[in-house]
């Protein structure tokens, strides 16, 4: 008996060992809510960046963040989630972070409304509660089950009472039986379906189905509509332009847009001749409905470029444009400090362009390295805008092409902090730069306008380029 009973409490201990040591978090396999959401914005004259930080318990808290950049447009924010009595307000007077609370009643979707004076916005989110997969109930609750069994088989073994001490011997085996589950259940997780938050949208509408116009591959394209309030704007005056959105296949709106690079949808708009330049984030108004309220210099034609994410269907670029009157503007002297190589200078910044190979040719890849200094110094403070350390958007002379790409480290860190499920960086992080890469393969010999796009103390400075692209050997 008593070789029995050390037996049995050697596997007791094991077993306990196995379960204390059994790593508790489940990142590899399971699926939960480990990153906030970053929403860019250009509202109320500013560029902005709202950040949900994750909430893990509803009813509850729901803390918002508000990056304003530089230049400032003084302004003050009321934030209110749809449905819910209770608002906050920020006001906004220098460039930097402000922090708002509010609260969340449960898990799904939900839609968070800011207004400034006679404008409104809207960006719909999705609060996600973490829940245990299957694998996870069957491989923790085994595992419990096996180290209770044991002790409990270690305690009948002891007692000198017959009828007790037969009870040992199947509780034992049970332990046994409990533990060859747990430890096969946890051996093959990494093939078993993750958990679905609650919160999660239900599998008919991550599927596509006929109900709401999309189809089982993807949703279709989407058509664009723009128009501008009023009709014909003038040069210098403030005007709201207007991106309606409608689906492909059935013409409703489209509304199902996703963060995507945190933003719902990124719009470059240059005039005709490249001289002006705006990277804006039209701001949700309605079903579909996409507004900006801006400005320009520039008179004649503008060239509008948006770039979005549909709900379970990859990235899609739609095009327009309008028509401004007036006279030309220079530029207001805070857009001169952050727009070009003369304008970077002026502002304590500096940058340094280089190409690798130095002869740029149609069809082979091209490394843009931008080096940025900041007063005769390595800028090494550099913070990410819209989940990246820098962009490089290009157009061609005429305006028929355009390309978006973004700096290759921090893409690269961003993609796996992703698929680690850790948060990602936002404009809190200062620790980018100095030297900015880009990889790109222009398509075709011709002209094209260039713009490198970063951010430093909470300003985004836009640096223009003209590259001449030869053309390649056949």
């Amino acid at each position: 008996m008593g070789k029995r009973v050390w037996r049995w409490g050697v596997l007791g201990l094991v077993v306990l060992v196995v379960v204390l040591g059994w790593p508790v978090s489940a990142a590899a396999h399971g699926v939960g809510p480990t990153a906030d959401l970053q929403v860019a914005q250009t509202f109320a004259g500013n560029d902005l960046t709202i950040v949900l930080r994750r909430t893990s318990e509803v009813p509850g808290p729901l803390q918002v963040e508000v990056f304003a950049h530089s230049p400032v447009r003084k302004t003050t924010l009321t934030l209110t989630i749809a449905g819910q009595p209770d608002d906050a307000v920020v006001r906004l007077v220098s460039p930097g972070v402000q922090a708002a609370v509010l609260r969340v009643e449960g898990p799904g979707e939900h839609m968070l409304e800011l207004r400034a004076g006679d404008q409104r916005a809207t960006i719909p989110f999705r609060v996600l509660v973490d829940r245990l997969a299957t694998w996870e109930i069957i491989t923790y609750g085994g595992f419990a089950a096996a180290g209770l069994l044991i002790i409990t088989s270690l305690g009948c073994a002891v007692v000198r009472r017959p009828g007790i001490r037969a009870l040992a011997v199947p509780q034992a085996v049970a332990a046994v039986i409990a533990l060859v589950v747990a430890a096969t259940t946890a051996g093959l997780s990494k093939d078993m379906p993750p958990a679905v938050p609650d919160g999660a949208p239900p599998k008919s509408s991550l599927r596509g189905d006929a109900a709401d116009g999309s189809a089982p591959n993807g949703r279709p394209y989407v058509n664009l509509r723009l128009r501008t309030e009023p009709a014909n704007p003038q040069t210098g005056k403030d005007f709201d332009l207007e991106l309606n959105l409608t689906d492909g296949s059935t013409g409703r709106p489209a509304d199902d847009l996703v963060a995507h690079h945190a933003a719902l949808i990124h719009t470059v708009i240059t005039s005709q001749d490249g001289r002006e330049f705006r990277h804006v984030h039209p701001v949700r108004t309605a079903p579909g409905v996409l507004t900006v309220r801006m400005s320009v210099r520039t008179p004649g034609k503008h060239l509008l470029y948006a770039e979005f994410e549909r709900a379970d269907s990859g990235a899609q670029l739609v095009r327009g444009s309008f028509e401004a009157a007036g006279p030309r503007l220079s530029p207001p002297p805070a857009e001169a400090e952050a727009g070009g190589t003369g304008g970077a200078r002026a502002a304590g910044i500096g940058v340094q362009v280089s190409f690798e190979p130095q002869r740029v040719v149609a069809g082979r890849p091209l490394t843009i390295q931008a080096a940025v200094s900041a007063d005769g110094r390595p800028a090494r403070d550099l913070q990410p805008w819209l989940g990246m350390a820098g962009h490089l958007v290009i157009r061609d002379a005429e305006g028929n092409f355009f390309g978006h790409v973004h700096e290759l480290a921090s893409m690269a860190a961003q993609a796996q902090r992703a698929a680690t499920r850790a948060p990602l960086q936002d404009e809190t992080v200062a620790r980018e730069g100095p030297t900015l890469r880009f990889t790109y393969t222009f398509p075709a010999p011709g002209r094209y306008l260039v713009w490198v796009q970063f951010a430093r103390a909470f300003r985004i400075h836009t640096v223009p380029l003209t590259i001449d692209v030869a053309k390649g050997q056949p």
